[in-house]
């Protein structure tokens, strides 16, 4: 069976209401949530999953306390890459913090779903500010339908709720199937509080367009992991490598 390992690159992070990840749960809690690209290591292509966007942007766009880490290029090159060297983009959805860097990559098909895209294009006004339809101009996309193998041990799996069309990314590893969770959660929303846990084993993401949707793509993706990574943990800002 084919195994790979995927390298956190996390960008910047951005200061959040816990209760934007957390729907019901800790509001008025402050937390530093990283934004993340992820890259997919042992493939026979350069594979990224999402690109991030920039402190500037957090700041300027939607106005949230932001830190820079790294840029996008200096997150590549750390693994000896260019932009231009990425071969495909795997958007797990398009709001602008997973997506703002995808242009920056020329040569790439960019993998999203037909329904995501349709929404980015002309979103609903209650989540309308998490797009930016500049970003996705001039893309090279490859609409995906359900489910959908990017290469042997590499798939994609519909997760809706959060957006539209979200899509997590199941990828083989030495230890056990790793799933990206493509909706943005912390790994609390996995692992509830006591109190929490008694009545549902997982918190529904705190923006999303259908809570229960969202919901049972969170049970769903919990019971398919094995090592779980959700899009924001801060817990992955030190990791080199997962496994």
């Amino acid at each position: 069976m084919k195994t790979y390992r995927i390298r956190p690159l996390p960008l910047f992070k951005m200061e959040l209401d816990m209760g934007i990840l957390t729907y019901r749960h800790k509001y008025g809690t402050k937390l530093q949530a990283p934004v993340y690209c992820w890259y997919i290591e042992d493939a026979e292509q350069n594979i990224l999953v999402d690109t991030g966007a920039d402190a500037e942007m957090a700041i300027s766009y939607r106005g949230f306390p932001a830190e820079r880490i790294m840029s996008f290029e200096e997150a590549l090159a750390s693994l000896g890459l260019k932009p231009d060297d990425i071969d495909l983009v795997i958007q797990t959805h398009l709001h602008w913090d997973h997506c703002a860097n995808t242009h920056k990559c020329r040569n790439a098909k960019v993998l999203v779903t037909e329904e995501e895209l349709k929404f980015a294009l002309s979103p609903h006004p209650l989540t309308g500010a998490s797009y930016k339809r500049e970003l996705l101009e001039g893309l090279n996309f490859v609409l995906i339908n359900g489910q959908y193998e990017v290469a042997p041990g590499i798939e994609l799996v519909p997760a809706p709720g959060h957006s539209p069309g979200t899509q997590a990314v199941a990828i083989n590893t030495n230890q056990g199937k790793a799933v990206i969770t493509g909706f943005c959660c912390i790994m609390e929303n996995f692992t509830p509080p006591e109190e929490v846990r008694k009545f549902m084993p997982v918190i529904t993401p705190g923006t999303h367009l259908n809570a229960i949707d969202a919901y049972e793509s969170a049970l769903r993706i919990k019971k398919l992991a094995d090592i779980l990574i959700p899009m924001h943990e801060p817990s992955f800002e030190e990791v080199q490598s997962i496994p």
